[in-house]
């Protein structure tokens, strides 16, 4: 009996804001309105964008231009300067095609408290869970904790 109301809890919320904040969040970066991405994510998200911009310019152009051309990652001495967190996603989704092509199909939503859910959406690699948490009005994506989903192993 105790299994039953959180197995309803976990069906009954499929359309909960929280998917659709995914689901739009996909539909942005598949549009590339990267600048509309970036402000569906929480605010501790884009600060650790804005904290990894900031460390680039602490190393300076040269250091920091080795290490984004490995992210494939173009950005000018000119560029640099102005180089914040959300240039630097913008660059960075912008470079990998996968960025357009993440999936919003969400199989379930569990709520961890009032403020924090855990949204499922199938991959071709399998599923994989997005954090978002309402900020305000509204839920925003936290990618601080994202982790790729499990490989699949393969039995031979």
């Amino acid at each position: 009996m105790g299994m039953l109301p959180v197995a309803l809890v976990l069906c009954s919320c499929a359309n909960h804001p929280a998917s659709d904040s995914v689901k739009a969040f996909t539909m942005a970066m598949a549009d590339s309105s990267w600048s509309e991405a970036w402000e569906m994510l929480t605010p501790g998200t884009r600060a650790a964008w804005d904290s990894t911009a900031a460390v680039m310019q602490r190393f300076g152009y040269l250091e920091s231009s080795e290490y984004l051309s490995t992210l494939e990652v173009p950005v000018t001495a000119e560029e640099f300067t102005q180089l914040d967190g959300e240039m630097l996603f913008v660059r960075m989704a912008r470079s990998y095609p996968q960025a357009t092509q993440l999936s919003g199909e969400v199989r379930g939503v569990e709520l961890r408290d009032s403020v924090t859910a855990l949204v499922t959406v199938a991959t071709v690699d399998g599923s994989q869970i997005i954090p978002v948490r309402q900020i305000g009005e509204s839920w925003l994506i936290d990618l601080t904790t994202l982790t790729p989903p499990p490989a699949e192993t393969v039995e031979e």
